[in-house]
């Protein structure tokens, strides 16, 4: 089971008393995944992958309007996974039509799906129940294990410009663009912005469990930050150590460890002693503060490096 259907079935269990909130979300269903058709009556049709968003649809729709329903279960070659489709249908069903918003007659003429209906705005609740219906009719959702990304898809970019505002008044920072020519996508590629989605429209144990593994990615980041580091200061640590051993074994072969002033020569024989030791403790056994003991080996060091061009 997906992320997404998982969120979708969450969504579906909430209950909305309000007969307007449930027009709102139904509006959000039918511009996303709605269609038209007109013959001597006309319908309103769904699709959906999943059979149980479908029959969420139609029980809408039933509880608003006096409607016939039909839920058909829909294969083709081009598909593993079957369709299911809604036909809504009845003395209501051009009610139902004008009150979403699908087809509304104005000064211009008849529109279809591009005019959100006031409903959406009457208040918060309304926006929620608007913003949960696009996403169970178009919405999807990526594993967090894999990223962050939340879309809609609608057909008009009116719809998709009105449902954008509504998340960016929701302070989410939402985008658009085109896909295909003929879809307009609303997004969020941001973890916050995915999770203040999920909880906004109430999907909110699928929020939890997106943060859940959110929080687990960025340990595991900081675990693996804090290994790079302390593996990249062993590694400057060694190396340091053994150009300050070559350099004190030119010295001893040269003019020998003894001809070096008392400071010298106890860094030189710490150094030769504990060749794993940090500087820090280099400097705790000779009893000195660290940047003296750094000073002395770089002292060994440029000592050497005159030694070696004579």
């Amino acid at each position: 089971m997906s992320f997404s259907t998982d969120c979708k079935e969450e969504l579906i269990r909430i209950r909305l008393k309000s007969p307007r909130a449930r027009l709102a979300q139904l509006a959000g269903a039918t511009f996303t995944a709605g269609g038209i058709r007109i013959s001597r009556t006309p319908a309103l049709f769904f699709h959906s992958e999943s059979a149980v968003t479908a029959k969420h649809i139609a029980s809408i729709a039933l509880s608003l309007y006096e409607l016939d329903a039909v839920v058909e279960e829909k294969r083709t070659e081009h598909r593993r996974r079957p369709i299911y489709e809604v036909t809504l249908s009845g003395k209501e069903i051009e009610t139902l039509m004008h009150d979403t918003g699908a087809m509304v007659t104005g000064e211009n003429g008849l529109k279809l799906m591009s005019e959100v209906p006031s409903v959406v705005n009457e208040n918060d609740e309304c926006r929620r129940a608007f913003l949960r219906g696009c996403f169970l009719g178009s919405g999807s959702c990526v594993d967090p294990n894999r990223g962050y990304h939340l879309e809609l898809v609608f057909r008009t970019q009116s719809v998709a410009d009105e449902a954008a505002k509504l998340l960016r008044e929701a302070s989410l920072h939402a985008k658009l663009s085109v896909r295909n020519g003929d879809r307009y996508v609303v997004y969020l590629k941001d973890g916050d912005d995915v999770m203040g989605m999920l909880a906004l429209i109430g999907a909110s144990s699928t929020a939890l469990a997106l943060e859940e593994v959110r929080v687990n990615k960025e340990m595991r980041n900081y675990i693996n930050r804090t290994n790079n580091c302390v593996t990249g200061n062993l590694d400057k640590q060694v190396t340091a150590s053994i150009k300050q051993r070559q350099a004190i074994e030119r010295i001893d072969q040269t003019i020998g460890i003894r001809s070096l002033p008392a400071s010298l020569q106890q860094a030189a024989l710490l150094r030769i002693a504990h060749p794993d030791a940090t500087v820090q403790e280099l400097a705790d056994l000779a009893e000195i503060q660290k940047s003296g003991m750094y000073h002395r080996l770089d002292r060994l060091m440029k000592l050497a490096g005159g030694l070696e061009d004579s």
